[in-house]
């Protein structure tokens, strides 16, 4: 089947693939500087949720966008304002790199 993959005996997009590898490398980012950080199940409402010393970082993951809808970042924001906590996007970009970015300041983040 083109552009699917066999995985857990069900055919997946491939697409999923890749935007779990990317949740994995971020995970991995905020992991390897101290922060404890959840994958959530079926993305839903958020990919990761991040805490390190009572700070919540909630972040989606995107791979390969070109533009982010806002319906796409509604789920996301309501959820860091009902935790209270910093909503972040992840875009993938070219050549393995990743732009974190604050949704609720628009400004770059660092975990």
């Amino acid at each position: 089947m083109n552009g699917y993959s066999y995985v857990h005996g069900k055919y997946v997009l491939m697409s999923y693939r890749k935007g779990r590898r990317l949740e994995y490398v971020v995970r991995d980012m905020f992991r390897r500087r101290g922060w404890f950080v959840v994958r959530a199940a079926a993305s839903k409402p958020v990919d990761l949720v991040c805490l390190k010393s009572g700070e919540i970082v909630l972040v989606e993951c995107k791979y390969g966008v070109k533009g982010v809808r806002w319906a796409e970042l509604a789920p996301l924001l309501e959820a860091a304002e009902k935790a209270d906590a910093r909503p972040v996007l992840v875009i993938a970009e070219k050549r393995g790199r990743v732009k974190m970015i604050d949704v609720g300041r628009w400004t770059d983040f660092k975990p």
